[in-house]
């Protein structure tokens, strides 16, 4: 089964907070961040930099330029690939992408791999013929092997996205356990990020992820999700409108108790079948 989803999500919450994603994966690059300027994408599948692959059009799933505040040069390309699903041409793609870029670019460029799903990690590329050889290393990052205790108690942003990938693997699929691990988040999410466009992307990340809009997920669980996308208006719009029928239905059971009360029919019997107590039905004769 594909899991191209898992793989946008992923490339989306990166782009989407590209100096959290630096800060927790290579700090001592964020260390040289110049933060006056803003982080470049550059489309990966420009032959320079990420060609083409025989798999799906594209090399690297984020390029990013990161201006740098040292140096004579002014920036350095941080080059992402991210993997659920195993795939043994990902070492050679990783290199082809790094080579390029640096050969174009004449910059400093660092490569990173994130493995979302189980497969092991590779960190590295080698090939060697008639004498001539090549031996290439990178950065990896595997979400199985992270600690869940270490990654809920990390005060950096992007544990929480990281927390949220890890939760989905432990949860198997289990749709108990994905309810469960998104109220985790959640709270996470309230707790340690205050501001709000980044709390959105991390809770459309999350409940992405662990398929929250899913039918087989418990309806109060979905009924909170589904709040935390709503406008203040919508949301008092929305209680309202709840209020409003309770308020109904509550007074339609007190006029049906009364109608049986007229008929004769015995006080606990009117209880049981309206839901009421036998003391509120027993206040209608009053």
């Amino acid at each position: 089964m594909s899991e191209h989803w898992i793989d946008r999500a992923w490339k989306d919450i990166i782009k989407k907070n590209p100096d959290d994603a630096i800060s927790y994966f290579m700090p001592e690059l964020a260390a040289e961040r110049d933060y006056s300027q803003q982080p470049q994408f550059a489309g990966t599948e420009h032959p320079a930099i990420g060609g083409k692959s025989d798999k799906d059009g594209t090399i690297s799933d984020v390029c990013m330029a990161v201006p740098l505040k040292t140096g004579n040069m002014p920036r350095a390309l941080f080059l992402i690939e991210q993997q659920h699903e195993k795939d043994d041409s990902l070492p050679r793609r990783i290199f082809r992408s790094w080579y390029r870029a640096s050969d174009e670019h004449q910059i400093p460029v660092t490569s990173l791999a994130v493995f979302t799903g189980r497969a092991k990690p590779i960190n590295a590329y080698s090939v060697s013929w008639q004498g001539t050889s090549v031996n290439f290393t990178y950065n990896v990052y595997s979400v199985a092997a992270a600690s869940a205790e270490e990654l809920k108690h990390d005060g950096r942003a992007f544990a929480i996205p990281l927390l949220a990938g890890k939760r989905m693997l432990e949860a198997n699929g289990n749709p108990l356990k994905r309810g469960e691990y998104s109220l985790e988040l959640l709270s996470l999410i309230k707790e340690r990020v205050s501001d709000e466009v980044k709390a959105w992307y991390f809770r459309k990340f999350t409940s992405n992820i662990l398929q929250i809009d899913e039918g087989d997920i418990d309806p109060k669980v979905k009924e909170v999700w589904k709040m935390q996308f709503k406008t203040m208006d919508e949301v008092v719009r929305d209680i309202n409108i709840r209020d409003a029928k309770e308020e109904g239905m509550e007074k339609g059971k007190f006029e049906v108790a009364s109608n049986f009360l007229k008929m004769g029919l015995p006080v606990e019997q009117i209880a049981q079948g309206t839901g009421l107590s036998v003391e509120e039905v027993s206040s209608l004769r009053q």
